[in-house]
């Protein structure tokens, strides 16, 4: 990437990394000339035209540099700034000033030795967010006696960690702390280089950013559009696609360990043990989706009967021909609007009741005074699908904690053996009784019948279409995807509500 050097007045030692995509101009800043690469290479590739600009002991050069950022922009654009220590505490004191504000349309500050005091407030139309770090912090106040101000104050206070598990500070301005980094946890050619803060404030800085330049990312249609390709397409260049270019990415199915880091490893994870190897009966539902500045997680249900082998859910188990239901979690994090990671969870417990692996009832004779495993089978993906707080339902909440506490108090009074009783029955799991053949389909089916997804065609155009595509040869890529049984690779259609059309994966 070539540095072209700032023409604007007063911004020699100061240079721009231009991506040349559009004019969100972002100046990162910190103490020397010297700055980590991946840092600027990152916010390139999310489309940020880069200013680096270096503190160097900061002074009169240094204010007129920061003053200069502006120049050059047109009308309605404006600029950002995120500042590294000793050039965070700068920029804190100096954007505190509203008319050293104009066109700042978001300030980020990470681990900075001193802060403005805690109750002062910056302009209400310029987003800023504090990163902390360390054990104290230095806080400046000035004092005011009757209209006019004092002489600065500087005082050192300990940094107690933010409330929740995100560690949020209640302060006039948004500030979060990380308890288990040091100052340079977000740079990583430094020692104290932390991948999990550094993971948590970038996708902060991200959301103020966006917020601050009013850019939203479409984050929906690439994720969308990797998982027709694994899910339904069977096609494995369409699949690998979707993954950044200039980082590695990676993938980790927890429950097993299955997945792989790397282009090359993901395209032989997903060839050899991903597509091609999904039960044609399956069937997917999304329940729910959360989507944020680089993330999207979703809450997914899937049923299935395991008719073979599954090898990145159940490796190394044949098929055991019983039914499977249950929620799959998946966080999936993007970086440059492409897939950078994604985490898959689900309960392997409930799978393997329902499979016949794991008997509730056969507890280690080493578990004193326990008589049943506290797991469940494919109620709990039911329980959650058809979930309506707002209707009233049969109260399934607490059933193992009533048993538990029934058990313990066994033979004090006729009640406790009847709630005994009561629980044994309820807690008989779904799981173990024979699924029933004629159960209404749910979701969207991983194999098809030979309609594409979307709007219905007439005969004449479904005549065309298939006329036009009877001789379309075919290439590597889908021969590449075609199944053992040796089957083209099949797309999916749409159900509506709770309709049957189990007729693809009965065939």
């Amino acid at each position: 990437m070539a540095t072209i050097s700032i023409s604007a007045p007063g911004a020699t030692g100061g240079f721009l990394y231009n991506n040349g995509s559009n004019n969100a101009r972002l100046c990162i800043t910190a103490e020397t000339g010297e700055f980590d690469s991946e840092i600027i290479q990152n916010w390139q590739e999310e489309g940020f035209d880069v200013l680096y600009l270096p503190f160097n002991g900061g002074g009169k050069e240094y204010e007129s540099q920061l003053k200069s950022v502006k120049d050059g922009l047109g009308v309605g654009e404006n600029y950002a700034v995120v500042a590294f220590g000793d050039a965070a505490n700068y920029c804190l004191d100096y954007y505190l000033k509203p008319i050293n504000a104009a066109r700042l349309c978001a300030l980020v500050a990470y681990y900075p030795s001193n802060i403005p005091d805690t109750r002062s407030r910056f302009p209400a139309s310029l987003p800023v967010l504090v990163h902390l770090a360390g054990k104290t912090i230095d806080v400046t106040t000035v004092p005011v006696a009757l209209g006019l101000q004092g002489k600065k104050k500087r005082k050192t206070r300990p940094i107690n960690p933010g409330i929740g598990t995100g560690e949020r500070l209640e302060l006039a301005y948004p500030a979060y702390t990380y308890d288990y980094a040091q100052p340079g946890f977000a740079e990583a050619d430094l020692e104290e280089f932390d991948h999990l803060a550094a993971g948590l404030a970038w996708t902060r800085t991200l959301r103020v950013l966006r917020k601050g330049f009013a850019r939203e990312a479409d984050l929906e249609k690439r994720w969308e559009d990797h998982q027709e390709a694994k899910f339904f397409a069977s096609n494995l260049s369409k699949t690998m696609d979707g993954y950044v270019k200039h980082k590695t990415p990676t993938v980790t199915f927890a429950s097993t360990l299955s997945g792989a880091t790397g282009a090359q490893a993901l395209r032989r994870f997903y060839e050899q043990h991903f597509i091609g190897k999904l039960p044609p009966s399956m069937r997917l539902r999304l329940l729910s989706r959360t989507t944020g500045a680089d993330r999207v997680v979703d809450e997914l249900y899937a049923g299935f009967e395991h008719t073979q082998e599954i090898p990145w859910m159940l490796p190394g188990v044949p098929p055991t021909n019983r039914r499977v239901e249950i929620v799959l979690v998946s966080i999936v994090s993007m970086r440059a609007g492409r897939l950078y990671s994604e985490h898959v969870y689900w309960d392997q417990a409930s799978v393997l009741v329902q499979v016949g692996l794991l008997d509730p009832k056969l507890v280690p004779k080493t578990a004193q005074g326990v008589d049943r495993l506290p797991v469940v089978g494919r109620e709990a993906a039911r329980r959650i699908l058809n979930e309506d707080p707002e209707v009233e339902q049969e109260d399934y909440h607490n059933r193992l904690i009533r048993r538990a506490r029934a058990r313990a108090k066994r033979g004090q009074s006729s009640r406790s053996s009847q709630i005994m009783e009561e629980s044994a029955a309820e807690l008989k799991s779904e799981a173990e009784a024979p699924s029933q053949p004629n159960q209404k389909a749910k979701g969207k089916s991983v194999v098809r019948d030979r309609r594409p997804a979307g709007p219905e065609r007439t005969a004449t155009e479904t005549t065309e279409y298939e006329e036009s595509h009877a001789q379309a040869p075919e290439d590597d890529e889908e021969a590449a995807t075609k199944t053992e049984s040796g089957a083209p690779s099949k797309t999916a259609y749409v159900e509506d509500g709770g309709g049957d059309k189990d007729s693809a994966a009965q065939q």
